[in-house]
This record gives structure tokens, sequence and C-alpha cells, in this order.
């Protein structure tokens, strides 16, 4: 039994990361990774593991036997993707793929102090941003929104009949509460703090804000009654 990605694939790569077998692509490092709608799984070296199941933030995952009659065209789709490409190569050990030289990029002397970032928005952009700061780093984080609940575009632009995109706010809730974090909501960057005031008592400041307005079509009717944009719905 092999396993397929469906549409509400998020191509966080987290399941590239924990597949033991290399089955799924394009992977970060490869020139197709956000070019695609998603990402696949290699039916011919997929080994059944689940791990990928297990770690997809937004239950995009699922064994082809299982698959939904909706969801039923994903399992062709997955493997399609691999007609005319070589296989990967396959070696013995616990994880079946080589991996690369490790890269130390983010060493910082003994006895430095932590860094203070300051990071604007609580939308993925931004909590993409914190969850690597808070990994790989010492740093003390200060989360910013101008809007009374964090979650940005996933809490305010994804409508509510997708639960499962949804879903991946769970994945960033979790640094909400961290230790080294301190979250401001209703807090206007510009207006209730200036840029020069953020900056002064951080070391850098990350601007993760999106969309923050509405684009105008400039169209005949754009303004009656009825007409809304799709962020404002």
């Amino acid at each position: 039994m092999t396993y397929a990605i469906t549409q509400t694939c998020c191509a966080d790569a987290t399941c590239v990361a924990v597949c033991p077998v290399n089955c799924i692509h394009p992977t970060p490092e490869e020139r197709d990774f956000g070019s695609t709608e998603m990402l696949h799984i290699d039916p011919k070296t997929c080994i059944d593991c689940g791990a990928c199941a297990d770690a997809c933030p937004v239950d995009a995952i699922f064994p082809v036997e299982s698959l939904s009659a909706a969801q039923r065209e994903y399992g062709p789709l997955n493997a399609a993707y691999y007609e005319g490409r070589e296989a990967g190569s396959v070696t013995s050990g616990p994880n079946f793929h080589a991996w690369g030289e490790p890269v130390f990029e983010r060493v910082l002397p003994s006895g430095f102090a932590p860094v203070r970032v300051a990071v604007v928005g609580t939308g993925p952009a931004g909590m993409y941003a914190v969850e690597d700061l808070l990994l790989h780093t010492g740093a003390e984080v200060t989360l910013i929104d101008r809007l009374p609940v964090a979650g940005g575009l996933i809490r305010y632009g994804v409508a509510p009949d997708h639960p499962s995109t949804k879903k991946v706010q769970d994945v960033f809730a979790r640094f909400h509460a961290h230790p080294r974090v301190r979250m401001h909501l209703g807090l206007d960057v510009g207006k209730d703090v200036t840029h020069r005031e953020l900056a002064a008592h951080h070391d850098a400041v990350v601007y993760a804000v999106g969309a923050g307005a509405d684009r105008r079509l400039s169209v005949p009717g754009e303004d009656l009654p009825g007409s809304l944009s799709a962020r404002t719905f």
C-alpha cells in the first residue's frame, strides 16, 4: 500500500524531512519546489511507513486505498509526476537515502547574548520565521500583529469550509506560548508604535505583514452594495 498527497497540501516540506526513503518530491533543494501545485509521493519507492501522514500539518496525505471518491484521482496524479524520471538511489542503513554534508550556518560565539528579534505579522510567513528563530537560535522574539487575534491569512483569508487547510494554524499556535516569545496583538506598527521605536529595542525586525488592504479592480459597479472583496468576505 502506498500513500498519496492530495490537493490540500501546503508544501511546507515537513513530510520530505521525515521520509526515510526520499520518495517525496520536489524537495526544497530541487528546482521545481514552489512551482508545483502540491508535492508528490513516488508509489514505486514508498515503503508504506506512514511517517509523512503523521507529520503532515494539514492532513493531506492518505493511503491510496483509503482515498474517497472525490480524492481518488490523486493516486494517479502522484504517480504521473514520476513518469519519465529516474528512480532515486537506495542504499542500506536506517535511512535509505544518502544525506549531504552537515551545514552549521547558525553558529554563534559562546557567551553571545541572545538577540532580540521583532516579527511583525502572525500569518504563515511570520510564523515560519519565528519557528526558525526558536529552533535554531537563542533569540528572544517579540511577535506583533495589528489584528486582535493571531493567524493572518490562515485565520482571516481561508474559508471556514476548508478546515484541513486552516489546521496548519495549530502548528504555529504552539509557538505563541513559547517562553522566549512575547506576543502583542492589536498593536499597529506605524500607528501605535513607530518603526524607529521598534528598531531601537530590537537587534532585528522582520516585516511579514502580507496584504494589508484589498486590491482595487477599477471596474464599473465595484462599489455597489453586495460587491465585496475576497478578504472582506
